[in-house]
């Protein structure tokens, strides 16, 4: 009679003891499912002047800018962006350069300020520029840049406050180009991703 009350209670010792093991697994693979809802991917970053690419959209100063080309230029390892805004028969150009912070200027080009780099100071309509720097670059070109595919540019940046005064030539045999630009907040622009990118 002893025998069999001393396994009745072994017989009981087990089923308690599976029955807790079952319950601790079950709570062990809830635990998991939490852990893979935090992990889960973060939405993906909205469009920017920094991931500016072809047939991307500018809303600036009214008007919906489509960029159609943009050179990228680098020297001694620093690279920065040049792009080129179209709407309708109106063209502006956006620079962007992140050097210990981010700068965006927008651009108005033209060969006809009678103007050339060289003096530590220009002046042109008022306003007096300093030289910034002055240097060659290498390029390369994707879309309508009006430039080789790729190459050497040659420039000279002069700057006064916000303003900026730039030259650039594109083969020793070209002209200077010259361009006046403004320095803007890049929360100044709303940047759309083209069709064929969305």
């Amino acid at each position: 009679m002893l025998i069999v009350l001393f396994l009745a209670l072994i017989a009981g010792g087990v089923y308690v003891f599976a029955r807790g093991r079952s319950a601790g697994g079950g709570s062990e693979e809830r635990g998991s499912g939490r852990g893979s809802l935090s992990a889960a991917p973060a939405a993906a970053q909205p469009p920017g002047v920094r991931s500016l690419k072809l047939g991307d959209v500018v809303n600036h100063d009214g008007g919906d800018w489509i960029v159609e080309g943009t050179l990228r230029l680098s020297q001694d390892g620093f690279e920065w962006q040049e792009h080129r805004l179209v709407d309708g028969e109106r063209t502006l150009w956006l620079s962007v350069e992140d050097d210990e912070g981010l700068e965006v200027v927008t651009w108005e080009r033209s060969r006809e300020l009678g103007l050339e780099p060289g003096a530590r100071t220009l002046t042109h309509d008022g306003v007096e520029y300093e030289l910034d720097e002055r240097g060659q670059a290498s390029f390369t070109a994707e879309g309508s840049t009006a430039t080789g595919a790729s190459g050497k540019v040659e420039f000279a940046d002069y700057s006064a406050g916000e303003r900026r005064l730039s030259f650039e030539r594109y083969g020793e045999e070209a002209g200077w180009e010259v361009g006046l630009g403004q320095v803007i907040s890049e929360h100044a622009l709303d940047v759309y991703p083209g069709r064929d990118t969305a």
